[in-house]
């Protein structure tokens, strides 16, 4: 009898350390992203090279501060381009990894949350698309007292359908640690809801 509760015991213990260890890792996954490397000149589907003066030339491991709000955009579209590789859902996840706090939580404050508003019909427009091209990069807003640098970088996509949609993604530069210094997805709409829109920098 007493060696069953030993054993029992000892299986428990390490019930709960293996649920120690995953939520702790899930934890710190979601405060510092994992380093993404991807090709800079990738902007279609087939990774063809579509040799415009937008791309990227540097490839950059986005997990530092070195990298631009546009380098950050360039990633995660990159990333949406192949979403399911090198595993389901992998681009979606970036985005995740360099979404804001704020915008975190708009999208129901977890990663499934936000795998499920992906989904809807204007932003899975971005989701295994054609390709995409970068439009226009906004002027650098310096920080303030109470909130990082601004900075928007318009980007039109190509669904395979032939469908395009522009998308207008307001980039923030965090000031808090661990990810100080680094750009953030503050906000991504769709440009036809951004005009005439009084974007929220006061935060």
């Amino acid at each position: 009898m007493m060696a069953r509760l030993m054993i029992r015991s000892y299986f428990l213990v390490l019930v709960i350390h293996a649920i120690f260890v995953s939520s702790a890792q899930a934890f710190l996954s979601a405060l510092i992203p994992r380093q993404h490397y991807y090709p800079s000149t990738i902007t279609n589907a087939n990774n063809d090279e579509l040799g415009d003066a937008n791309i990227n030339e540097s490839n950059l491991s986005l997990n530092t501060a070195d990298a631009t709000a546009r380098d950050v955009v360039v990633a995660c579209m990159d990333g949406l381009l192949n979403n399911d590789k090198p595993w389901a859902n992998a681009g979606l996840e970036l985005c995740w990894d360099y979404s804001s706090d704020r915008n975190r939580a708009a999208q129901g404050g977890s990663f499934v949350e936000f795998v499920t508003y992906a989904s809807n019909p204007t932003f899975s427009t971005m989701v295994d698309a054609k390709e995409y091209s970068i439009e226009n990069v906004g002027s650098y807003i310096p920080g303030t007292n109470t909130r990082g640098a601004m900075q928007t970088v318009l980007v039109k996509v190509q669904s395979l359908k032939g469908e395009e949609r522009s998308f207008l993604w307001t980039m923030a530069q965090e000031r808090r640690p661990p990810r100080q210094g680094m750009w953030l997805v503050h906000e991504c709409i769709n440009l036809e809801n951004a005009v005439g829109l009084n974007l929220d920098f006061s935060f």
